[in-house]
């Protein structure tokens, strides 16, 4: 799926009816509940629990119990069509309380959660953590540092479950960049709902890795090219692009430099966007393959 999956999955976000009705299901059949992925969701399934036994004694405490929902959440579903949010590789570093509310710290793999992944990795999280007797709110770290691009540092159930696609936030005009015929950069106008749970500029790079409605123009991004996530934090957007992609970039520095402000133009039709950083993997980058990240490190004039 292009952009590691940062599209925006509609239905992931309309979750209150079916997490309700199957948790009763499963709280019939016993065991402690695990919220997982639907992979085939449709509707309000796209979060859907599972009964887990963990194995553990009568008189485990809280601490115990905690991290072992949170193994489990990383170890995966026993059911074939559910699947864990975290991503494979990454471990719990550790798991604090503080008052009521646990604090999961997870290895570096984590941070490479963005966008709607993101935001459902910290709902299934949520519901499975607080489903625990004397944990009221979850917040999420990694290696000891809180995630700028998580739009919550707390959260808390009722956070998940007034989460619907009834709840639009806004609607915003920008201008995606993409080849017209003359194979020069040319903007195409659109609308962008932003929901409950989205960020413009998520939104933004999904409908631009989606391709242009207009059949005069075509796409130079290449399908597939992974966006890990994008976050807007005083004026300055950071672009985290997967390292796969970079390494696989055309080699033609005129190619790469459209590519570059395919996705710069784009950023910069929002008025929030004042400069633009480019990260892989989470690290700054200086060039673009060839082309020198300061070229588009600042909003054009004029």
């Amino acid at each position: 799926m292009r952009g590691k999956r940062l599209i925006p999955l509609l239905a992931a976000l309309l979750l209150l009816a079916a997490c309700g009705l199957i948790a009763e299901d499963q709280e019939a059949a016993g065991g402690d509940l695990i919220y997982y992925l639907a992979e085939e969701a449709s509707g309000s399934d796209a979060i859907r629990a599972e009964a887990a036994d963990l194995s553990l004694p009568e008189d485990a405490s809280l601490q115990e119990r905690a991290e072992a929902v949170v193994e489990r959440l990383i170890a995966g579903p026993e059911a074939s069509d559910l699947a864990s949010p975290i991503p494979q590789g990454v471990t719990l570093r550790s798991l604090e309380f503080q008052d009521q509310r646990a604090v999961v710290d997870f290895s570096s793999g984590f941070g490479q959660l963005g966008g709607v992944d993101l935001t459902l990795a910290d709902y299934c999280l949520t519901l499975s953590l607080t489903a625990l007797e004397g944990i009221t709110s979850v917040t999420v770290t990694v290696q000891g540092r809180t995630m700028a691009q998580q739009p919550k540092q707390v959260l808390r159930e009722r956070d998940v479950l007034l989460s619907t696609m009834d709840d639009k936030l806004q609607t915003v005009e920008a201008t995606l960049y993409f080849l017209n015929e003359s194979g020069e950069l040319a903007g195409e106008r659109r609308t962008l709902d932003i929901y409950e749970g989205q960020t413009l500029a998520e939104n933004l790079i999904a409908a631009l890795l989606e391709g242009p409605e207009d059949r005069a123009l075509t796409a130079v991004i290449p399908e597939g090219f992974g966006v890990i996530g994008v976050w807007v934090t005083d004026g300055v957007c950071y672009l985290n692009l997967s390292s796969e992609s970079l390494a696989e970039l055309p080699e033609d520095e005129e190619t790469q430099r459209l590519i570059l402000w395919s996705f710069a133009e784009s950023l910069y039709s929002l008025e929030t966007v004042e400069s633009l950083r480019l990260l892989s993997d989470g690290e700054e980058l200086t060039h673009f393959g060839s082309i020198p990240v300061e070229s588009v490190a600042v909003r054009p004039q004029g």
